[in-house]
């Protein structure tokens, strides 16, 4: 997925796991150490996976994601995938998120399914 690896995406993308977490409606003990680990796994630092463990308390911020990749396709792309590693899709309502988020960031199917593939998922 090539496109936009500015602080700004950066940002974007932490937040998109972050909000992901929060889409099953309560956030546990897997999904914390889920999403550290995919921090550490990607190389963020301490201060921004306190940032992150923060922003859990916080209330969703779908809109604001679906608004900030309006016209930036990648980015949008990049915004889903990190939302898929975030969690485990085994819950109506994460199901129901991630296909809101798809349709908000104007994603296809066939991108959708793209991506799942590439992180290693099955459709949603």
């Amino acid at each position: 997925m090539i496109g936009d690896y500015s602080r700004r995406g950066k940002r974007r993308r932490r937040q998109a796991t972050v909000n992901a977490a929060k889409a099953g409606g309560q956030i546990d003990e897997d999904d914390v150490r889920r999403i550290v680990g995919k921090l550490q796994e990607i190389g963020v630092d301490p201060g921004a996976q306190r940032y992150a463990m923060t922003e859990l308390q916080k209330p969703m911020e779908t809109e604001e994601l679906m608004a900030a990749a309006q016209g930036r396709p990648e980015l949008g792309a990049q915004m889903y995938g990190a939302s898929l590693l975030a969690i485990e899709v085994d819950t109506p309502a994460e199901k129901k998120y991630l296909e809101r988020l798809a349709a908000g960031l104007g994603l296809d199917a066939k991108v959708t399914q793209r991506i799942q593939g590439f992180v290693g998922l099955q459709s949603v």
